[in-house]
């Protein structure tokens, strides 16, 4: 439950297949590819290096095949498991889950985890042809709804500044409230981070103020891909964050609510005193950007909006979308030049955003 809300139990042909159910040698291959080597002998899990998040989506994936081969073709579940997924197989995979209204675009996703499943089961043997599946659904891709325009990084940054301006003729949460989502808008239009390090933003580890100036730093084992982030934050934003830190921050961590928990150090807190989660984050921002423009701007499109307003303001520089979305992995021996790159990237960012201010 979540919200108040009560999700409706998923129809058996729906569910994903937990590991535990896994037939054995498939799971026993899986969780030799997750399990680390012993580092003498280099010999490292061929998954190991990868998320738990993005294993867990990967391993749900292949359970949901494994769901369809239990309930119709259940034979071949004593089958090897290289055996198992063959082509003709695949498709009336891809049939069934079509006749269960999957979009194209989760159909798509299925097949990315099944053949990225069979890669860790079958190393050596070729998979390409659920690629090219793969690929005959996607020539014949129409998207759910007609994409809207991109909203710019600059309009949203906009938008953030307002509500902090219009905290000034308001009191109480309302005030810290609206300064709050304001600062959370114009921040992650700046630096458009992933909502998991954006709402674990920590004041002294991974927010820190150094020589008069604020970093927000993520270490590898908080990144999706593992890789060394710290950027440094714009001038237009710094008498910001210290009113939200000096006035509302401490306004809103003395609320006592039902829910309330120890805030410690989190950077965003609720009306409740605790620590603003992922969910409630993302809400807020969606709610703020639907009343400004006419429809939610989710925290992941301001990654869309950060791309998509180089590209269009500065294409000369749209290559530095990457390190400024952490979108490129790197040894930890290279942390001190990917670290430069990163910095480049988000200088470029903010001087457009200053201009494209400006001209507004």
């Amino acid at each position: 439950m979540s919200g108040g809300r009560y999700a409706p139990a998923k129809a058996p042909e729906r569910r994903c297949m937990p590991l535990i159910q896994w037939p054995a040698a498939d799971r026993a291959l899986w969780e030799d590819a997750l399990t680390p080597g012993n580092i003498l002998d280099d010999d490292l899990g061929a998954r190991a290096h990868l998320s738990a998040t993005s294993n867990r989506k990967t391993e749900r994936g292949y359970g949901r095949f494994l769901t369809y081969c239990h309930m119709y073709e259940p034979t071949c579940l004593s089958d090897a498991p290289t055996t198992r997924i063959t082509s003709e197989r695949v498709k009336r995979y891809v049939l069934h889950l079509t006749a269960l209204n999957n979009s194209s675009h989760t159909i798509l996703c299925r097949l990315q985890e099944l053949g990225d499943t069979a890669d860790v089961l079958g190393p050596q043997d070729d998979w390409s042809f659920i690629n090219r599946i793969g690929a005959r659904i996607r020539a014949r891709h129409k998207p759910a709804r007609q994409k809207s325009r991109t909203i710019m990084s600059d309009e949203l940054a906009q938008l953030g500044y307002e509500l902090m301006d219009d905290a000034s003729g308001q009191t109480g949460f309302k005030a810290a409230t609206s300064f709050r989502d304001g600062l959370m808008i114009a921040l992650l239009a700046y630096v458009p981070i992933r909502r998991k390090n954006f709402a674990g933003l920590v004041l002294g580890k991974s927010l820190v103020k150094r020589q008069g100036q604020w970093f927000i730093q993520l270490e590898p084992d908080q990144t999706k891909t593992h890789a060394w982030f710290e950027t440094v934050l714009p001038q237009a934003l710094l008498s910001h964050l210290d009113c939200y830190l000096d006035l509302h921050r401490p306004r809103l961590a003395a609320g006592d609510g039902r829910w309330q928990k120890p805030a410690g150090d989190a950077l965003w807190i609720s009306t409740h005193g605790s620590p603003l989660t992922h969910i409630a984050i993302y809400d807020r921002i969606c709610r703020r950007t639907r009343e400004r423009f006419g429809e939610h701007v989710s925290p992941h499109l301001f990654r869309d909006a950060a791309a998509s307003t180089l590209a269009t303001e500065a294409p000369n520089q749209v290559r530095m979308a990457a390190p400024l979305l952490g979108h490129r992995s790197f040894q930890t021996t290279e942390k001190y030049y990917r670290q430069a790159k990163a910095q480049h990237g988000h200088d470029q960012f903010v001087n457009v955003m200053y201009t494209l201010r400006r001209e507004r």
